[in-house]
């Protein structure tokens, strides 16, 4: 008989409970004014860094919103644990958004403990300035991957702290039950890299937390599947799934969708890049999507919006 290695799967631990405040998924407002910008800049391929938008310059300034989202994780022990995911794009945007939500008091406090950054592309991350100012040594992970633009940019935006670069497929602990994962990837505007939480609910199994999901959904609820102990339970997903961000369809999407029905997740809390369009396809299929109160400049009550909240656990 040949040799075989037993599947050996990571045990991350558990939490109890796990509550998600979507900050602002409202990347932006404008589809159109996006993407003429992007167009004028030489298209996809361009550097983001090429494009004069907020903070870097003065480019529709109006139209920069952004991407994050305050996670507060309860362990085993009953220690509450928060952390700020992403930290959008346009100051006065996230500075508003911030100051309605409590974050900047959070942050002034110290009670957040880190600021996770899934990726490096300009909604979920150039509004850096909002989070330091309030808390310039909070610790930070970035994706492998990440511009030397990205990193002089953080540094003078006045951050003191430690910066961890998470390296692709090498699981980091952030504490008992919640994990970050870094997946290489390549995507639209030359962004590389992109972190992924992944938590572990007691009784009820795995939450992904994603911001934009440039990896593909699929891959990312494989990853969990076969990596962490429980991982054939996924409870919940969290975020943008880059599905149909400028509302575009096609017999790919809608496959996808199919593809998607077969891991029966009891609770999607899909946002941002998803696209209305997904979301509906989600809906119709009978998924059990999280529904938000279109509020606070989220355009969709399809979904969690900004000052929505999902409770786990």
């Amino acid at each position: 008989m040949a040799n075989e290695t037993a599947k050996q799967e990571l045990d991350i631990g558990a939490i109890r409970r796990l509550k998600i405040l979507c900050i602002s998924e409202t990347g932006w407002f404008d589809n159109d004014t996006l993407l003429g910008d992007i167009k004028a800049a030489g298209g996809m391929s361009a550097s983001q860094y090429d494009i004069n938008w907020p903070p870097l310059g003065n480019l529709h300034p109006t139209n920069s919103a952004g991407s994050s989202a305050l996670i507060e994780a309860e362990d085993l022990n009953g220690t509450v644990h928060k952390i700020l995911f992403d930290t959008g794009w346009g100051p006065e945007w996230m500075d508003r958004r911030f100051a309605e939500e409590g974050i900047d008091k959070l942050l002034h406090h110290g009670d957040i403990e880190c600021l996770v950054i899934s990726h490096e592309h300009f909604d979920h991350f150039w509004g850096i300035g909002s989070t330091l100012k309030h808390c310039p040594d909070i610790p930070i992970y970035i994706p492998h991957g990440f511009h030397q633009q990205g990193l002089d940019f953080i540094k003078q935006r006045g951050h003191t702290g430690s910066l961890i670069t998470v390296q692709p497929d090498q699981p980091v602990l952030l504490f008992p039950g919640f994990a970050l994962v870094n997946f290489k990837m390549a995507t639209l505007l030359q962004v590389q890299g992109e972190n992924v939480l992944y938590a572990n609910i007691h009784d009820k199994g795995i939450a992904m937390l994603t911001g934009c999901g440039h990896t593909g959904v699929i891959n990312l609820l494989e990853y969990a599947r076969r990596t962490f102990k429980g991982g054939n339970a996924i409870h919940a997903v969290y975020g943008g799934l880059h599905i149909s961000p400028f509302e575009e369809w096609s017999e790919d999407r809608e496959k996808l969708i199919q593809a998607l029905g077969d891991y029966h997740i009891e609770h999607w809390g899909c946002n941002h890049c998803t696209g209305i369009k997904a979301v509906q396809k989600m809906l119709e299929a009978g998924f059990p999507v999280a529904r938000g109160s279109a509020r606070q400049g989220s355009k969709s009550d399809l979904f969690l919006g900004n000052g929505d909240v999902l409770e786990l656990g």
